[in-house]
């Protein structure tokens, strides 16, 4: 018979446990919340890119071989699963997005809550959901919004496997870590990183070598597993070698096009907008890390592995050479977790630590950057381009035009007619709804790894795409004349008639091209 102690204890129990399960709904609820103002903006070049892939994947072409990109083929397969679940709208893969970047925050309060206390996981998780919403940084639809999923679950299960023990625990980190490698390439350093750990550690307790080596074998085996499943159907296709050009020698080519100097101002100018737009986590994780640096002798396997999974994610942002801001949303999971713990040491953990007044001042002074800085991106987006950096200003005005020259396009053109773009625009195709003429269907792989402008004409002589939108201008090509060689204005000359200036492009028809009757339908 249950005592009044008992019902008391079992109360309590589903009281928390109804606390914990309305925690996790908000979390699940806070970046689709901050993502909806922000879902019918127009498509990124890059998010043009991965939705004209995905609708010729729904239409039955191959990414690599039919239509050239250099990122691995899951961003593909999200768009399209976001497509066959919400329609053919800009909207449906940044809700995709938005959902997985709940469900990150989900793996990563059960994560923390393996190795830290309960209220670091709850504000490690709050914090993440926050910062789902910095501008720039997050809000739309690239490779990095899917890739933390699978790339934090990863971690998760890898954190199961040192507390558990079992190789399953091993494998499903590994095959999580493929999932997010083959969502983008720079996952692989994360992968590494845990790897090196268990190497080290199992050393240190393992009786035989093959005890030692044991987790990080289930790992890799794990990662190469779920990798090969999504490379399988090139492999059978007969497209292995466009699938490992595109993800991998392409990649090397694009990322040794820059000069370290130009690494470096770009380095510069990405860290800087960065601190900016998220000053307290930045502070938060130096903090953080000296926190965890203080409590280094009694540090565990899983807390190496964060701090190492947090400068492989560095590694990540950085390899590229780039620093695009949203490059940076890979290291808000490391940096959310790092800000948590030195607020929980400081702040929470019932220790009484007098905090005086420079203290506060300065984490007002944080936010209070953070919070302008977004704020002047969201409330004043142009303004704010146009001061800072005038070829942004220009890129989000021709984002804007694109479905308007797209819609011109699709009126023109029937269902079954192939276009060409040329130049970086690739999000006309999309709001056009017509495919591209030719696999390469935009300049960047004329710019980074030169195949012969001879090639391309000649592909286009054989797929006589009906209209041609010449978007190489300036201001954003300075250099605009050199881009269209002799040879380029020779087959223009030759084939194509002048329309006339659409919005930022100018437009070419074939010659000889009667718009067909079912000109203007999707």
């Amino acid at each position: 018979m249950r005592t009044t102690d008992d019902r008391a204890i079992a109360a309590a129990l589903r009281r928390r446990q109804l606390l914990e399960a309305g925690f996790l709904a908000l979390l699940l609820l806070i970046p689709i919340l901050l993502y909806l103002p922000f879902m019918h903006a127009p498509f990124e070049r890059d998010e043009g890119t991965y939705a004209t892939i995905a609708q010729g994947l729904l239409h039955g072409k191959l990414p690599y071989r039919d239509l050239f990109d250099n990122k691995p083929p899951l961003i593909y397969g999200w768009y399209a699963i976001s497509f066959l679940l919400f329609g053919e709208t800009v909207s449906a893969p940044r809700l995709l997005a938005s959902a997985c970047l709940s469900l990150t925050g989900v793996a990563l309060y059960q994560q923390v809550r393996l190795v830290l206390p309960k209220r670091v996981a709850v504000l490690s998780a709050l914090l993440f959901a926050i910062s789902t919403g910095l501008p720039m940084v997050a809000l739309n639809a690239n490779t990095e919004a899917y890739m933390l999923l699978p790339l934090v679950s990863s971690l998760m299960f890898f954190t199961f496997g040192l507390q558990r023990g079992g190789s399953r625990w091993f494998f499903l980190s590994g095959l999580a870590a493929g999932l997010a490698i083959m969502t983008k390439q720079v996952a692989v350093f994360n992968l590494l990183a845990l790897a090196a750990v268990s190497l080290v550690w199992y050393r240190r307790h393992a009786t035989t070598q093959l005890q030692a080596i044991s987790p990080a074998c289930w790992m890799l085996g794990g990662a190469a597993v779920s990798s090969a499943l999504v490379a399988l159907p090139f492999a059978l296709s007969g497209a292995l070698s466009d699938f490992v050009y595109a993800t991998l020698s392409y990649n090397w080519a694009y990322i040794s096009f820059l000069t370290l100097a130009q690494r470096l101002e770009n380095m510069g100018y990405g860290v800087l907008f960065f601190c900016l737009i998220a000053a307290p986590f930045v502070a938060g994780a130096l903090g953080g890390i000296w926190v965890v640096w203080q409590k280094r002798a009694s540090a565990t396997a899983a807390d190496y592995a964060l701090v190492l999974w947090a400068v492989a994610s560095a590694i990540g942002v950085a390899s590229g050479g780039r620093f695009f801001p949203h490059y940076f949303l890979q290291l808000m999971p490391a940096l959310a977790v790092l800000t948590a713990i030195v607020i929980y040491d400081r702040v929470l953990d019932g220790k009484y630590r007098a905090l005086g007044k420079p203290f506060w001042a300065g984490a007002l002074a944080l936010v209070v950057i953070s919070i302008g800085t977004a704020s002047i991106m969201v409330a004043l987006p142009g303004r704010a381009e146009e001061q800072v950096a005038s070829n942004v200003y220009t890129q989000k005005q021709w984002e804007q035009y694109s479905e308007e020259l797209g819609e011109y396009i699709q009126a023109q053109t029937g269902p079954n007619d192939v276009i060409f773009n040329y130049g970086l625009e690739p999000q006309v195709y999309f709001y056009a709804n017509r495919q591209p003429a030719i696999p390469y269907f935009n300049d960047w792989v004329l710019k980074y790894d030169a195949v012969p402008m001879q090639d391309i004409i000649n592909d286009l002589d054989g797929t006589q795409p009906a209209y041609i939108i010449d978007s190489i201008q300036a201001p954003l090509f300075d250099n605009f004349g050199a881009a269209h060689p002799p040879m380029w204005r020779d087959f223009m000359a030759a084939h194509y008639d002048y329309v006339g200036r659409v919005q930022f492009a100018d437009v070419y028809r074939l010659k000889g091209y009667v718009t067909p009757p079912d000109a203007g339908q999707p």
